[in-house]
């Protein structure tokens, strides 16, 4: 069973969660840049981050899924190139 994520879903990342975690994504940012991370470097952080996250959300599988549906589609829309110019 393949699953999308809903125009209503992704306009709602977009806008809510997108504005809270902003200042924090610009934090980890400056981290890493303080840190002389290399971008393969800051890719295997975030890759652990995920992984870490992935264990953290086993208990509630509904979440998980979400968070793996909304990963892929970031994804899928990256390679798509719907991402030029954000």
């Amino acid at each position: 069973m393949t699953e999308t994520i809903t125009e209503e879903e992704r306009s709602f990342e977009a806008t809510d969660v997108a504005e809270r975690v902003r200042p924090l994504v610009n934090e980890i940012l400056e981290r890493f840049n303080q840190e002389h991370l290399a971008p393969a470097e800051a890719g295997m952080v975030i890759l652990a981050l995920t992984h870490r996250l992935m264990t953290v959300l086993e208990p509630n599988p509904e979440a998980r899924r979400y968070f793996v549906l909304t990963l892929i589609d970031m994804v899928n829309r990256y390679l798509s190139g719907d991402f030029e110019g954000e």
